[in-house]
């Protein structure tokens, strides 16, 4: 398994994860001291615009929505959860049951008061049949204790970490709503959340705008506008002709040439990592013998095709699956060298012979 790793330092009062977000990919390119944008990206005044690959951008997984929101509580760049709506918060010893203290006077952009009626609101709807973001009967019980205390209790272990990650959206503007059109609500194209972002407006097949919030909670970032321009399928064309400030995904075959470019800058983002992995199919009599498996994985020089396919040179190797925290946390197992001798003993002893 290969995964692209490497995060560069994006712009300091930004939050980096954040910027990541607003590009919507686990890779960007920005344009840093082009000739066509004379505007410094870290000035206060400044606006970023973002090629995005089309308006599918629009549904609830899009990056550009979750700038405009927040979720409970999030990863930081050493791998350890920080708040966010949630001050704090604390767990039963067997890790099924959650209690979220949230923070007090953190406002949704229309004015109205975060609360734990929003979450408990919110996560029902993700486990409902209509949206099934999440499985049903996720949670055993979501019981809001006050107005800033939710306590969730879910079934088994705990699952996905993401799902704590997930933005949150208002009780007031969406219990209405049909669920069973969920996915085509107007909302999503003008969204309202409580994040660094707020919308400001949508143009068909164009673009979404969004300002930064001036009555966010935490440090307001530098840049005071992101515009996510749909750009179709990549938007290298935009970036290099200077219509863009950053692309979220690029062909591999021009990285090489875009790093080697003073005018760019690569970003590299673990919160939606890319993976290259090879799998050895157990139930084919060929793959039954741990032998064979582990000689194949020495056979490969894993290294040299991460670097064919444009990794970043200290993307590590891992011999099986990691999570997103492991990641960031780095400090993964060494995995299997490349050893073609060991690789050739191996079957040798399995009872592999050339042909």
């Amino acid at each position: 398994m290969i995964t692209s790793q490497q995060k560069l330092a994006a712009l300091r009062a930004l939050d980096r994860r954040r910027f990541i977000q607003v590009s919507a990919g686990s890779l960007a390119y920005v344009a840093t001291g082009c000739d066509q944008r004379k505007e410094s990206v870290e000035s206060r005044s400044s606006r970023v615009i973002v090629g995005v690959p089309g308006e599918e951008s629009l549904q609830l997984d899009a990056q550009q929505l979750w700038v405009t929101s927040l979720p409970l509580m999030a990863l930081n760049d050493n791998g350890e959860y920080e708040g966010r709506l949630a001050e704090r918060w604390e767990h039963s010893p067997d890790f099924r049951e959650w209690t979220y203290y949230l923070r007090r006077g953190v406002r949704w952009h229309d004015g109205h008061a975060v609360t734990a009626h929003d979450i408990k609101f919110w996560l029902e709807l993700l486990c409902s049949p209509d949206v099934l973001e999440f499985a049903p009967g996720s949670f055993e019980s979501i019981d809001v204790l006050n107005d800033y205390t939710v306590r969730v209790r879910q079934r088994g272990r705990m699952w996905n970490d993401y799902r704590w990650e997930y933005p949150q959206f208002p009780r007031h503007l969406l219990e209405h709503l049909d669920t069973k059109q969920f996915w085509d609500w107007d909302f999503w194209k003008h969204p309202v959340g409580a994040g660094p972002y707020r919308f400001v407006r949508y143009e068909p097949q164009t673009m979404m705008e969004f300002e930064a919030n001036p009555d966010f909670y935490s440090e307001k970032p530098r840049i005071a506008r992101v515009v996510a321009k749909f750009v179709g399928q990549g938007g290298l064309a935009d970036l290099l002709a200077g219509n863009v400030d950053a692309i979220t995904r690029v062909d591999p075959a021009w990285i090489p040439t875009l790093a080697a470019d003073p005018r760019f800058r690569l970003y590299h983002s673990t919160d939606y990592p890319s993976f290259a992995t090879i799998a050895w199919q157990h139930r084919d009599p060929l793959f039954r013998d741990v032998r064979v498996r582990r000689a194949m994985t020495l056979a490969i020089n894993r290294r040299e095709l991460a670097q064919l396919q444009h990794f970043p040179a200290d993307a590590p190797l891992a011999d099986g699956p990691v999570t997103r925290r492991q990641l960031q946390r780095g400090g993964l197992e060494e995995p299997l060298p490349y050893d073609p001798v060991q690789s050739r003993a191996l079957l040798d002893a399995a009872g592999w012979r050339e042909q």
